[in-house]
């Protein structure tokens, strides 16, 4: 395992997920009811705004060819929203300085991750900055608020899914959420396959306008314009 492939562990929806709900339990558990149904809001609101991009690439090839993008990274986002906000709240409360230190702890952890989704070639530079100005868009705003309940529990939480990704046979899980949207994004869209990167709707070749397809196997095409 390559030190990217590790760095990009830490964006892994099998990991963050449960974190995040962790977080929304967490705030309830404290009497924090307002800010978590406001996390959960956000999190969840932004977290299908990501799944939605994504089936609209594989299913329908909906995307953007001139910034060479295919939809917002997940790993970037999940990252960006979850990790600072859990290493914020892991501080105790009587040291804000110690807390404003952890947040950025995590943004650069979440930075770390987008780099790698790079490294790895798993998205292009839109797709990472998009995802990471998603996630930040979720967690900093978060963090801003006052009288946010904090203490060691949930540096306990995190430590634990850390020794969770060190210790489990994580390299099976890579990519899995991602063969799951996949297959969700054939079965919706009723393609035969999912539409990869340089497909675009888009590009079709001149030839293939006002005819019965498209070309890829999916819905008639549309007459060309201009």
């Amino acid at each position: 395992m390559s030190r990217w492939q590790l760095i990009s562990f830490f964006g892994e929806s099998a990991f963050l997920l449960p974190c995040a709900v962790f977080l929304y339990g967490w705030l309830r558990w404290r009497g924090a009811s307002e800010p978590a149904r406001h996390w959960l809001l956000a999190f969840s609101v932004t977290a299908l705004v990501v799944l939605a991009s994504k089936l609209a690439f594989l299913g329908w090839g909906i995307g953007s060819a001139a910034i060479n993008f295919t939809g917002f990274s997940g790993h970037a986002m999940m990252a960006a929203s979850i990790l600072p906000v859990l290493l914020y709240l892991a501080t105790p409360a009587g040291h804000p300085r110690l807390g404003w230190l952890a947040a950025a702890a995590g943004v650069l952890v979440a930075l770390a991750v987008g780099a790698s989704r790079l490294m790895l070639h798993a998205h292009s530079m839109s797709e990472v900055l998009s995802g990471l100005a998603l996630g930040f868009c979720v967690s900093l705003p978060f963090i801003m608020r006052r009288e946010m309940p904090r203490g060691p529990l949930t540096m306990l939480v995190a430590s634990l899914a850390l020794a969770t990704i060190l210790v489990l046979p994580v390299s099976g899980m890579a990519g899995v959420t991602h063969q799951w949207v996949q297959e969700l994004a054939v079965f919706l869209s009723g393609r035969d396959r999912p539409f990869q990167r340089g497909e675009w709707t888009s590009m079709r070749p001149r030839h293939a306008c006002d005819r019965g397809a498209s070309g890829y196997g999916g819905p008639p095409a549309l007459p060309c314009r201009g």
